[in-house]
């Protein structure tokens, strides 16, 4: 079985639970007797841990050299977890298990992105049709569990959970002996010395800081959007094909995402993804009829898949190998944790008071994420912005190979 097949079935794989977990785990918490408040707080929380748990898991990573075997521990860890939902009951236990279910889930998402990324590079694989089976499940999850809480008991979604975490770790397995290992002995010193060079990095943490802002434009969306189409009166099933026409649309980038992101390239991408969010987000919040709906969620190819290829090509491009998926969790703590965290924290009291209207939070994210590409463009030149730790240590005289590109 090819590399590129071994990845695309870990993707699939990975985002089964996405696609359950993102549109209908609002649901299920509110059968559970939870308010919109006590939704957003629940869901922002686990974002905060992420900005904590990721790095650090990570870091583990890239100093074994051997990221299967964190993947593999982090998909039991989930399973372990998710189980938990089967028997809690009240906002403190929900709390505590679904800050652990989705610290060590998504911690999965960095270190397969570091993995895809490196095989991109080094052996040929095509990033985007890989990673378009992600996509793809997603609307299986989406459009699924949709079908069947038409004739059943929000509880099934936690039924779903559970299948499709199990599907996870029986693809973290499959890819295993597939993965690139590193078989040098770890490097010694400072543990953080990487993390602390890239956080040292201006334009990088311009470039990641502006693509967390574009993709926490989805907070209102992700936390409330479901719940906001049941109150128009739209079916389950409905809702499941809004989401999956918004996957669709984003499959469609992906399939061609090697020849659009080496014309077009990472800022300018990064601009698409802005303007937007600006777009969608401002109509969604007027409450259109259901076919103009349809029509904005074909944009998800943009605000998501546009503004994802973006920052994945700028930190491929901006960091080195050796901290591949230190960049990529940092990039994940940003965007999934603090800065989505934060927009889902105040998503929720805004959704509580005005409805609908909340949708004009995510527009002054786009208009702020924007304003940042302006500043990216004008500073990163397109090439790495901190030498490979591994050429330093190569280096027996101490000397520093430093690569162009800082371009700041």
């Amino acid at each position: 079985m090819s590399l590129s097949l071994r990845l695309s079935l870990f993707y699939a794989s990975l985002c089964l639970f996405g696609g359950v977990q993102l549109p209908f785990f609002p649901v299920w918490l509110e059968s559970k007797g939870l308010d919109a408040k006590d939704i957003g707080i629940i869901i922002a929380a686990t974002m905060f841990l992420r900005m904590v748990a990721g790095p650090l898991f990570a870091l583990v990573a890239d100093r074994l050299g051997d990221r299967r075997r964190v993947v593999i521990a982090l998909s039991w860890a989930s399973l372990g977890a998710v189980c938990l939902f089967l028997v809690t009951d009240g906002f403190w236990q929900m709390f505590i298990v679904s800050l652990t279910l989705m610290t060590v889930w998504a911690s999965i998402s960095p270190l397969i992105e570091a993995i895809a990324l490196a095989a991109a590079r080094e052996q040929g694989v095509d990033y985007g049709r890989v990673r378009l089976w992600c996509s793809v499940t997603f609307i299986v999850g989406s459009s699924g569990t949709g079908w069947l809480l038409g004739f059943n008991a929000p509880s099934v979604i936690v039924l779903c959970f559970i299948a499709a975490i199990i599907a996870n770790l029986a693809g973290a397995y499959l890819l295993a002996p597939e993965l690139p290992r590193h078989r040098k002995r770890p490097p010694s010193g400072n543990p953080f010395k990487g993390l602390i060079a890239i956080l040292r990095q201006p334009v990088f943490m311009l470039g990641i800081t502006t693509a967390s802002v574009i993709q926490a434009s989805h907070a209102v969306y992700y936390a409330f959007g479901t719940l906001n189409w049941q109150q128009q009166g739209y079916s389950d099933t409905t809702i499941g094909l809004l989401w999956g026409v918004g996957i669709v649309a984003e499959i469609t980038l992906f399939a061609f995402a090697g020849k659009v992101v080496a014309r077009v390239g990472a800022v300018h991408m990064l601009t698409i993804g802005a303007v937007a969010a600006i777009v969608r987000w401002g109509i969604t919040g007027l409450n259109p009829p259901l076919f103009v709906l349809f029509v904005l969620q074909t944009l998800h190819a943009l605000t998501y898949c546009a503004a994802h290829l973006g920052a994945m090509h700028f930190i491929t491009h901006a960091t080195p190998r050796s901290l591949a998926a230190t960049s990529q969790s940092l990039y994940a703590a940003l965007s999934a944790g603090v800065i989505m965290g934060g927009m889902t924290l105040a998503a929720g009291s805004l959704y509580q008071a005005y409805g609908a209207h909340a949708y004009w939070l995510p527009v002054g994210a786009g208009v702020l994420a924007l304003g940042g590409c302006v500043a990216l463009g004008r500073r990163w030149s397109g090439g790495e912005l901190l030498t490979d730790e591994s050429e330093d240590e190569d280096d027996g005289d101490g000397s520093h190979s430093h690569r162009s590109g800082v371009g700041c």
